[in-house]
């Protein structure tokens, strides 16, 4: 009796030390913009971090005198992720490891002609101003 619990015991131990290794890393071009997944600050990129669902997340990448980017990115899913595979993969004695990595570019921020920023800020001061 003692010998079959400590078999699976053992055995139990065995099947549930796989696991599944997910990885994300994130490329701008220029690199050193800050990187949000699903509104979470990550780092600046070029970043690499683990993430826990397939889903398709939300970025967004946030650089001085670059307009910041929104991306709502498809992450592809492997086979063993999938129903009915996903379970032995978890529990099975492999690592599973999946790295993804995604590359943006960054459009420089557009500046306004100073012409008609001028006129604009005149047009406002006129509106605002208290009649005389």
């Amino acid at each position: 009796m003692r010998r079959s619990a400590l078999v699976a015991a053992v055995l139990a131990g065995v099947l549930l030390c796989g696991c599944v290794e997910r990885q994300m890393t994130l490329v701008t071009r220029p690199e050193g913009a800050k990187a949000y997944y699903n509104n979470r600050y990550v780092g600046e990129t070029p970043v690499t971090f683990h993430f826990t669902y397939y889903q398709d997340p939300a970025l967004r990448f946030e650089m001085d005198g670059y307009q910041t980017l929104k991306v709502t990115q498809p992450v592809r899913t492997p086979w063993y992720e999938r129903t009915p595979f996903d379970f032995f993969a978890e529990t099975s004695v492999l690592t599973f490891r999946d790295r993804q990595t995604f590359s943006y570019n960054l459009l420089p921020e557009a500046m306004p002609d100073k012409k008609a920023l001028v006129e604009r800020a005149d047009a406002m001061r006129a509106e605002e101003a208290p009649p005389k």
